[in-house]
């Protein structure tokens, strides 16, 4: 017969694959095989599925953005909920000793006195309970301890407490890597922290995709919860306009206002959003009002700064500046430097100097993506069982580094544009409503919207000042116009193949 511990085990797998079953549609079979391939189910204990795994890399990575599928889906399996720790063994040994590695429970810090060789392990999705301290794992450079031949070797870094609904764990304001580009940004959240209501009200960072706005946003906002503000708020604009519009729906608007205008602390992102929304834009200059007419402090982010808000009303933009108005740039040699050594301390993983230098120089212009490729580095050397090494490094980042280094502008778009409709450049993004222009700034819009990552913001921002709204109607127009005309679709993808390369 079997025992108790054995039934739990077996438990634990049955659990688990019918989890992973559930989840893999959602997910998909390439993250799942990427993230989830080396889990080990190891018990199930009044209705919590404990689940190990032996890289940090991958806890952190699911914890942050697969947590709640995976609560989700195992509640509709009949579980409580699930638990993922890192094991401080080998998966085979995990499952004959059942949990007997040291645990970090969720929301504690590693002590900075334990000595380095001390290992543990931290619960990543447990439930989601809000502490009073920060549950940071310190500065980049704290318990960083020097390996062989330049190698960066860390205990394993503590999981971070959850704190208010909508905040991603790892973004604190201790984790806000500051450089030359951000420091203005960063010395206006601590004012704010500092002074709130006071200082700068509203303070609004603006800046490209991927600089770390959300980040600064959601620490100042999570900084206010560790001081001990619970009347407090962080959000995405689409979602403020969208609880605006179902109140009015539902005749529930008394109920809206207040939930919104007696906060301490609202902090919005992507302003852009409410372009072309009048009256969700009046409802927010009112809300931005109440809440500042009672000392609370008003937190916005922009892909761009209030005077270029297209389709913004005028008293909104001027109530936007009347704060502190700031731009966040992309970082320089340094910070990205500082930044990579960062994500390494709090992956506790081993990655040699050389590496994190080459990966700083080569990506450049998107904290977002400076990580992904450190993720993507470190994954695959531990999916191939090989050691990060600067040779291996470089030959995992030759063809991401040759796609960025191809990635098309819409400044080149432009260019090539003007070139085969035989419009000057400056016309295509001028005022000229002639045919033939009017034409190629529509094709040109429509192949910026295809070819780049940038927003339909950024895209009319550089298309001459024109609106979301602008953009997004040229890409419908051309849209619809190459389904019936053979010669246009033609020649527009004739414009793809050249400018792909």
């Amino acid at each position: 017969m079997l025992g108790a511990q054995e039934i739990t085990s077996v438990n634990a797998d049955l659990h688990w694959e019918h989890l992973r079953a559930a989840i893999t549609p959602i997910i998909g079979t390439a993250q799942m095989g990427r993230w989830f391939r080396q889990i080990t189910p190891v018990a199930v204990e009044e209705g919590v599925l404990q689940l190990h795994l032996e890289s940090r890399f991958s806890l952190d990575k699911i914890a942050n953005n697969y947590k709640d599928v995976l609560q989700s889906e195992a509640r509709k399996l009949g579980l409580e909920s699930v638990q993922l720790r890192l094991s401080a063994v080998p998966s085979a040994m995990v499952v004959q000793e059942r949990c007997q590695e040291s645990l970090l429970p969720l929301g504690r810090t590693v002590n900075p006195e334990r000595p380095s060789g001390t290992t543990g392990s931290s619960d990543a999705t447990g439930s989601s309970g809000t502490t009073g301290s920060s549950g940071t794992t310190g500065s980049s450079e704290a318990g960083r301890a020097a390996g062989p031949r330049g190698v960066l070797t860390v205990p394993p870094a503590a999981v971070l407490s959850p704190g208010p609904d909508g905040l991603r764990r790892d973004h604190t304001l201790d984790r806000f890597v500051v450089g030359q580009a951000n420091r203005l940004a960063h010395s206006a959240a601590l004012e704010v922290l500092r002074t709130p209501g006071i200082s700068f009200n509203p303070l609004f960072l603006h800046g490209g995709s991927g600089l770390g706005k959300t980040h600064l946003l959601q620490g100042i906002t999570r900084q206010f919860f560790i001081q001990g503000e619970r009347r407090m708020r962080y959000l995405p604009a689409e979602h403020f306009v969208y609880q605006f519009i179902r109140a009015l729906r539902q005749k529930s608007l008394d109920q809206f206002r207040k939930s919104f205008r007696e906060l301490k602390v609202l902090a919005i992102d992507d302003i852009q959003s409410f372009a072309g929304k009048p009256s969700s834009q009046q409802e927010l200059l009112e809300t931005v009002d109440a809440i500042a007419q009672q000392g609370g402090q008003v937190l916005l982010a922009s892909d761009v700064p209030p005077r270029k808000l297209d389709r913004l009303h005028q008293q909104l933009k001027n109530r936007f500046s009347a704060g502190l108005v700031v731009l966040v740039d992309p970082p320089d040699q340094q910070t990205r430097v500082s930044i990579l050594r960062q994500e390494v301390v709090r992956g506790g993983i081993h990655v040699p100097e050389e590496v994190i230098h080459h990966i700083a120089g080569e990506v450049r212009n998107s904290i977002r993506e400076l990580l992904g490729t450190l993720v993507r580095v470190v994954a695959e050397c531990e999916l191939s069982s090989s050691k990060v090494t600067l040779p291996k490094a470089r030959a995992i980042l030759d063809p991401i580094v040759a796609t960025l280094n191809r990635r098309i502008t819409v400044d080149t778009i432009i260019e090539r544009i003007a070139v085969r409709w035989g419009v000057p450049p400056e016309e295509i993004v001028s005022r000229s409503k002639t045919r033939n222009t009017s034409m190629a700034r529509n094709v040109a819009t429509y192949l910026a919207r295809i070819l780049t990552d940038h927003s339909l913001v950024e895209i009319g921002e550089q298309m001459g000042g024109r609106s979301h709204s602008t953009v997004s109607s040229a890409f419908r127009k051309i849209q619809k116009m190459i389904s019936s005309d053979s010669e246009l679709r033609d020649e527009i993808e004739k414009m793809l193949r050249d400018l792909r390369g």
